[in-house]
């Protein structure tokens, strides 16, 4: 859950990135009908999703190439000139992606001459707020794909029936509470994680096939106990076979900060994966 901790505090980064580049269902309170037994409903769950490491998953590599275009679609209409130059620029961009068998994401890029100490600023932010989304990305993917959400639950843990759903609950670190909602398939349908810094809530969609439960999108929303605007994301997710193991392929995230709304479009191109 920690991943899904830290997804919060890196999506503000790229999004002020960006700004650079372009240039000047609640849960209804319900009885539990049954106490089921934890170990036989965590077996279960477990063997639900398609669990890549399971799978002899070692790493993923492959070339991050955003849609620069939808992204600045704005500028090609106000500011033309700066539009051309900014995709002139941004053409030249790699980013190389290595994500281990933990789900730790390393992103590597080239450099690229800037024409003024302005540009080299606004490259050195979108160096990082790519680094930032894409470490961001994996961390909330990994315990769905790589594990699965019930791989590492904490003490206290408490399952509980309510109405056609299970709830599953934990504590980590001794201050993190984690709250699952999971249908009777063990699909998760929302999982809470309160903090004492922030809330947020992820609600995960599967795609439902003979190999297990494999992520399709999810909806986020972060809100910070300090005064701070309230983040919501939603990600689309395509995946695709590498090796004989399904992968995302591309991303399709659109972000909410307060009310400014950044669209991103990403492909996930020159793919190879090892295996154990």
């Amino acid at each position: 859950m920690s991943r899904c901790r830290r997804f919060a505090q890196v999506l503000p980064i790229l999004l002020a990135s960006l700004g650079t580049l372009a240039w000047s269902p609640s849960l209804r309170a319900q009885t539990p009908v049954a106490s089921p037994d934890p170990k036989a409903v965590l077996a279960k769950a477990r063997a639900a999703y398609y669990n890549l490491s399971s799978r002899g998953y070692k790493q993923y590599r492959f070339q991050a190439r955003p849609d620069w275009a939808t992204m600045l679609g704005d500028q090609a209409k106000s500011n033309p000139a700066g539009y051309d130059a900014a995709m002139a620029l941004f053409s030249k961009l790699r980013f190389d992606v290595l994500v281990d068998a933990n789900g730790n994401a390393k992103i590597s890029h080239n450099d690229v001459d800037a024409p003024n100490e302005q540009t080299r600023a606004g490259l050195t932010q979108v160096y990082s707020g790519m680094d930032q989304m894409l470490t961001g990305f994996f961390q909330t993917w990994t315990p769905f794909m790589i594990e699965t959400p019930f791989s590492n639950v904490g003490t206290d843990l408490s399952i509980e029936a309510v109405g056609a759903k299970y709830r599953v609950r934990w504590v980590e670190s001794g201050t993190t509470k984690v709250d699952i909602l999971a249908d009777q398939a063990f699909a998760v349908t929302e999982m809470k994680v309160t903090t004492p810094a922030f809330d947020s809530v992820i609600r995960p969609v599967f795609d439902r096939g003979p190999g297990g439960l494999v992520l399709a999108s999810y909806e986020a929303e972060y809100r910070e106990k300090a005064p701070a605007p309230p983040i919501r994301i939603v990600v689309l997710i395509k995946n695709q076979p590498v090796q004989g193991l399904l992968v995302p392929s591309n991303l399709d995230l659109t972000a909410w900060v307060g009310d400014n709304k950044t669209h991103i479009l990403m492909a996930f191109t020159e793919a190879s994966l090892d295996k154990k």
